[in-house]
């Protein structure tokens, strides 16, 4: 996925100063909020094709190739080898772990916590490649116009359409984005889907997931209409509107709190009622882990 560092920037929604609502949690930053005085004020409209061509050379715009900068790894909810069609139509199949150069937990010294309690056949045997990515969503710190997060459709088979979130971390306005990887926290679904994150006032970032489980027909088709038997997972939700927290000032892949009280930080839980993925919408703020 390519990033033109051309940004529109939009101030995210503070949530930090929500009344009634918890003190900062440990690692969080409470400092007072600042914002370049261009954020919020940048000025819209549209341009033609040929001045956006020039703005190549007047301006210096560039591509970045943001999620090829580093190798991304982790150990899928879902047994590889049952949607591994590749080649087929340009899909290229699940390709085995080479060394993942993010710092992430690639699940290769076992399961994830969440995937514990899977059903036989799950997850994966090992860690796969992350190789494809799609829907991204870009964000600016309010305190440093220069640090972005993106998060982004993280996969490992596109095919297959199994995924988690991923996120890649730029300190110096996009030229390069050192820090990447899936987000941790909630491996124990077949799929992480609809990336959305917000930066508060204090520069804390905050991802929404919406984890959800399927498993695949005979055809290879995606068969949400679950039970319990056929889950990938039964000791998890079939659906979950979750949220993982990146304290301002973390410079690694797996700095997130994504717990409370030891257990995933759960929004709203659904059981599996044949229409999955995505019915549950809600916000941030009823969250714990929101300082």
């Amino acid at each position: 996925m390519k990033v033109r560092v051309l940004f529109s920037v939009v101030l995210a929604v503070a949530v930090a100063g929500i009344a009634g609502g918890p003190s900062a949690a440990a690692g969080a930053s409470t400092a007072s909020p600042g914002a370049d005085p261009g954020v919020g004020n940048v000025p819209q409209g549209s341009q033609s094709d040929a001045v956006y061509a020039q703005s190549v050379q007047g301006f210096g715009v560039t591509n970045v190739d943001a999620t090829a900068q580093r190798v991304s790894c982790y150990r899928p909810e879902v047994d590889a080898s049952a949607f591994n069609d590749g080649p087929n139509d340009g899909y290229t199949g699940v390709s085995a772990c080479p060394g993942a150069t993010t710092g992430e937990d690639t699940g290769a010294a076992g399961p994830y916590p969440t995937q514990a309690g899977s059903n036989p056949g799950y997850p994966a045997a090992a860690p796969q490649l992350v190789k494809d990515h799609s829907e991204s969503d870009i964000r600016v710190d309010p305190t440093n116009p220069l640090h972005l997060i993106g998060s982004v459709k993280w996969f490992v088979s596109a095919e297959g359409y199994n995924h988690l979130t991923g996120f890649y971390e730029s300190f110096d306005g996009g030229t390069t984005w050192p820090v990447q990887g899936h987000v941790p926290g909630y491996e124990g679904w077949t799929d992480n889907t609809d990336p959305v994150g917000a930066f508060d006032g204090f520069g804390n970032y905050y991802q929404l997931h919406l984890p959800y489980q399927f498993f695949y027909n005979a055809d290879g088709s995606h068969n949400f209409t679950v039970g319990k038997s056929q889950e990938p997972n039964p000791v998890q939700p079939a659906e979950v509107v979750g949220v993982a927290v990146r304290p301002h000032g973390s410079t690694g892949a797996q700095q997130w709190r994504t717990t409370v009280g030891g257990k995933p930080d759960f929004i709203a839980t659904y059981d599996s009622v044949g229409n999955e993925p995505g019915q549950g919408r809600t916000r941030l703020d009823q969250c714990p882990n929101v300082p």
